[in-house]
């Protein structure tokens, strides 16, 4: 008779139990998985949508709508291998009679003001060339940049404008993207604040310092395509607390609003002046800076597409650098004011001077007080120094700072930071400043 063996238990039970339990929560996932591929956000969407229009518009112009994944592909702007399907989720762009305050402002018809959409049609322009963000998501935090998603080119909303301290209810930021085809206007409708930084620009005669559009001073950077920099290139080691004070994102549009507001801080060796601009000036300059880009538009996109073409041919070393005109030429007025100045009228003589020093950029490195910039203040030099001395400087600062003992010791206090002239003073046009500098008492 067969003896009965004695009963092993299993030593190793707990394994199955476990490989029971993974096994069923890789099911479940599975199960969102497929769950999610079948219902995909941007799908819930478009059944909110659906709502919405059965109760402005009515039931038959519901049905008559087109669902699934939408996109607007134009190679000349997006490149040949994006398409932007914003218009997936935001399905009442173009849609009327959706314009009121009861319809989520996803689906709201898109507004015209000023016909700026009859200009801009969004089959032509697609969303993300004016608002940003990503053009082939179609998730919000995806094609929005939302928190996690590192995205060089975010969504501009107000909620984003509000953390920079814009308190305005419109988009403002979305005239950076605007300013890439308008750079070379002086002026362009409905973009005040690229407005206004375009006028400091020129005010402030920041190309005595620095080289934008291809030609300016070598003193400080080069700006022509400061929008193209990358995050790493900026230091944010000297701003850190007061990001977390001022509760400001850690982007390069917070460092160039932080920069304007007080150079020195950001970068301790910079020598560029404290102008004292206000908030909208700090932020309007940051968002200049930021639009300067190289773009690569067919000339249709464009407005005045030679100068972006003489741009492009400095930047080949086709052509050597010149002036790319925003505003009326000053020697027409330099011409006007020293014809009256042959006449003998010495007022005139003083106010050719006051506009000079406003035009040839002395004001971007000289105070017409005890202040010094990147120059040494200008209040009294007059009676510090003799007219030939100061016009001498005026007219050949290389000359003199190479030759005069006295313009040498200034350039040893100032940093070696020599006078550059990026359009050059004639002796009537110096004379003309010195009479100026002689009312600053």
């Amino acid at each position: 008779m067969e003896e009965k063996k004695d009963f092993v238990p299993d030593k190793y039970w707990y394994d199955s139990i476990w490989i029971y339990v993974f096994g069923f929560i890789i099911l479940i996932f599975l199960g969102i998985v497929f769950y999610r591929s079948l219902n995909p956000e941007w799908k819930q969407y478009q059944a909110q949508f659906k709502k919405v229009v059965e109760k402005k518009l009515g039931p038959e112009v519901a049905r008559k709508i087109d669902f699934g994944i939408k996109q607007i592909w134009n190679p000349d702007i997006m490149g040949p291998n994006v398409a932007d399907r914003c218009i997936t989720c935001h399905m009442g762009v173009e849609i009327k009679g959706l314009e009121g305050e009861d319809v989520p402002v996803v689906f709201r018809t898109h507004p015209n003001p000023d016909g700026i959409m009859d200009k801009h049609p969004i089959e032509k322009f697609g969303c993300t060339s004016c608002h940003g963000g990503q053009p082939p998501a179609l998730t919000v935090k995806q094609a929005h940049a939302g928190k996690g998603v590192r995205w060089l080119w975010p969504v501009y909303t107000r909620e984003m404008q509000k953390k920079y301290k814009i308190e305005e209810n419109r988009l403002v930021m979305i005239q950076i993207n605007c300013n890439h085809c308008h750079r070379f206007d002086k002026e362009t409708p409905g973009m005040d604040y690229i407005n206004l930084a375009k006028q400091i620009i020129q005010e402030k005669n920041c190309r005595q310092c620095h080289v934008i559009d291809g030609y300016g001073g070598n003193i400080g950077p080069g700006l022509t395509y400061e929008g193209d920099k990358s995050h790493e290139l900026f230091d944010f080691s000297h701003i850190e607390a007061d990001l977390e004070e001022r509760e400001l994102p850690k982007t390069v549009f917070t460092w160039h609003i932080l920069h304007f507001e007080n150079p020195q801080k950001v970068v301790p060796t910079s020598i560029m002046p404290n102008f004292g601009f206000s908030h909208k000036e700090n932020v309007a300059l940051a968002m200049l800076v930021m639009s300067w880009r190289k773009v690569k538009y067919p000339v249709e996109y464009l407005s005045n597409p030679d100068k972006y073409y003489t741009l492009k041919l400095m930047d080949e070393g086709r052509i050597k650098a010149q002036e790319i005109e925003l505003v009326p030429r000053v020697s027409t007025i330099i011409k006007q004011d020293t014809q009256k100045v042959d006449k003998g009228q010495t007022a005139n003589k003083v106010e050719l001077g006051k506009q000079l020093f406003s035009s040839k950029g002395c004001n971007a490195c000289h105070a017409l007080t005890d202040q010094k910039l990147v120059g040494p203040g200008l209040k009294g030099v007059a009676e510090r120094r003799k007219k030939e001395w100061i016009v001498a400087m005026i007219h050949n600062p290389d000359s003199m700072l190479n030759n005069d003992p006295i313009a040498k010791q200034l350039l040893k206090e100032f940093n070696n930071v020599r006078m550059v002239l990026t359009q050059p003073v004639n002796i009537e046009e110096a004379e003309a400043i010195y009479e100026y500098l002689k009312t600053i008492k």
